[in-house]
């Protein structure tokens, strides 16, 4: 084998090893959504039903959430990346949470943002993302409840 079989051939053979292991193989990876099972709910408990503020010029003393808003946003909501979690997040949203006890006895603190849609679920220390379409404004009083309710533009 002549240098330049040699050279050509340590060349391609590092350009499909880099190709393997190349940034965009990884990021990929960070689009997989981590999953939770949520299973039948028994019982939702609010605490604090006034939504809060991310940031300073967000006005959330309106909005409010109770057991029928978590049950619609778990029932309509698709699991997502926390990549495409933070690609969406808005720092004025306002957003309420809720505990919810599964009929099998597990517990979960539930997250959910006003006008993107987006809520997360917290249980044993793990977050998962989920997005909903048809739930943006669900924390207003006059959200429709309706799972065609079509996304904000």
């Amino acid at each position: 084998m002549t240098i330049k079989h040699f050279l050509a051939s340590a060349l391609f053979a590092g350009a499909g090893i880099a190709s393997f292991a190349s940034p965009t193989s990884d990021f990929d990876k960070t689009l997989q959504p981590k999953k939770y099972r949520l299973g039948p709910i028994k019982s939702v408990v609010v605490q604090d039903r006034t939504a809060k503020g991310f940031g300073a010029e967000a006005d959330c003393g309106h909005l409010a959430i109770d057991e029928k808003r978590v049950r619609f946003f778990l029932a309509n909501a698709r699991f997502r990346s926390e990549y495409q979690y933070s690609q969406e997040l808005q720092t004025g949203d306002c957003n309420a949470q809720a505990r919810v006890l599964f009929q099998d006895g597990r517990t979960a603190k539930v997250s959910i943002d006003n006008w993107t849609g987006w809520g997360a679920i917290t249980a044993r220390g793990t977050t998962y993302f989920l997005r909903c379409e048809a739930c943006t404004d669900i924390l207003e009083s006059s959200f429709p409840f309706d799972a065609r309710k079509p996304a904000r533009p």
